[in-house]
């Protein structure tokens, strides 16, 4: 039987990638979060990139720990990929002010749990992840990412659509203050 850290890690990169699968907006939200507002103006269009740039971190580390053993690679990889996540998740909740879905934060809060986990097996585990899992893994965090890049795409496209009419909030406006719009005025002028 295999090492149960080994099958801890690879649980949490699982979760994670189910959640990223189910919810693909969610890395698109964690990154508006993260990068500040005076600077978010000026990189939004990076969005898709910054995300996938993260799953690769994770695509790297499962390629370096269980297809191509270079555990201390593997390893390194793994450990940014579950900070920016860890940190991401903790940045949001805490700034999550209304909420009408308690499911964000849960989610959320088990991406953070997840990645706090995460770092721990990483570091815990002595052996490499059977190649198997660690080949279909990567291939559905590639999927995984090219999808939210792309659907992050359209949140960049609002934004600007937003920025441009006057109104500044983030389009992804799950953290922040929302933007009060008036009713429609639906009276008969004739």
């Amino acid at each position: 039987m295999r090492d149960w850290k080994v099958i801890l890690l690879l649980g949490c990169f699982a979760l994670q990638l189910v959640i990223n699968l189910v919810f693909y907006g969610f890395p698109a939200i964690l990154f508006s979060a993260i990068v500040p507002e005076s600077l978010y103006p000026k990189i939004a269009w990076s969005l898709p990139f910054l995300i996938f740039a993260y799953f690769l971190l994770a695509i790297a580390s499962l390629y370096y720990l269980g297809i191509s053993p270079r555990l201390e690679r593997g390893r390194l990889f793994g450990s940014a990929y579950f900070v920016i996540g860890s940190l991401g998740s903790a940045w949001v909740i805490s700034t999550i002010s209304s909420v009408e879905t308690p499911l964000l934060p849960i989610v959320f809060g088990v991406w953070l749990i997840s990645s706090l986990v995460g770092i721990a097996a990483l570091w815990l585990m002595e052996e490499k992840l059977p190649a198997l899992p660690a080949a279909v893994m990567v291939a559905l965090f590639g999927i995984s990412a090219l999808i939210s890049a792309a659907t992050a795409q359209w949140v960049v496209a609002d934004y600007y659509v937003h920025a441009g009419s006057g109104i500044p909030e983030n389009a992804t406006a799950v953290v922040g203050h929302p933007v009060e719009v008036p009713p429609p005025n639906f009276t008969n002028s004739s």
